[in-house]
């Protein structure tokens, strides 16, 4: 048969006294710290009015140069969420412009997008404030323009112009080319044969 032994006590109970002390010194060391910071300046920022600064590789609210954009679709195709929309339509050189959307319900800030940009016109802003009740104005269209600016549309009508001139110059010089000879000139490309 065997006894039960009572259990034995741990060997680093503290005795009351013990606590009262630990107690104490632990206090001790949390006030030290509060009177440090308690005579130092504080840090608040009146935030509406103040912002704090913002470090230059912050990732915040995107901008584009809408200028620089060819509109290769390498940023929405680069977004691992597809919240890139974007939509243009050529005019030979110059596009005219009718969306170029980020849906910030969806964003995570990655800055993948910023990556692939062949000509470097998208960019991570440093604005971090987009605050807002309504989910819609979280599609935000980076657009500063929309349609053709008027110096695109003189470009166009330039362009358009001389491949106008270039046609009708063309069209000569086949017309030219088609129709017969005089009677008295010689064939084009060759010598009279009257010789033979």
């Amino acid at each position: 048969m065997t006894v039960a032994t009572p259990p034995r006590e741990a060997r680093n109970q503290r005795s009351y006294w013990g606590n009262v002390f630990s107690a104490l010194r632990s206090t001790a060391a949390g006030m030290r710290i509060t009177f440090r910071y308690l005579w130092s300046k504080p840090v608040t920022i009146q935030y509406p009015d103040e912002k704090l600064p913002t470090d230059d590789r912050y990732r915040g609210i995107h901008y584009l140069e809408q200028d620089l954009c060819i509109c290769c679709d390498a940023c929405a195709k680069a977004c691992p969420i597809d919240c890139i929309e974007m939509d243009a339509t050529r005019h030979g050189k110059e596009l005219e412009w009718h969306q170029f959307e980020l849906d910030y319900q969806k964003c995570m800030f990655c800055e993948l997008c910023v990556y692939p940009c062949p000509k470097d016109c998208i960019h991570m802003g440093k604005e971090y404030a987009f605050v807002t009740e309504d989910r819609g104005e979280l599609l935000l269209d980076l657009l500063t323009w929309k349609g053709l600016t008027e110096q695109q549309k003189i470009r166009i009508a330039e362009a358009e112009a001389r491949k106008a001139a270039k046609a009708a110059a063309r069209k000569k010089k086949e017309a030219e080319a088609a129709e017969p000879p005089a009677a008295g000139e010689p064939p084009a490309g060759g010598e009279d044969k009257e010789d033979a």
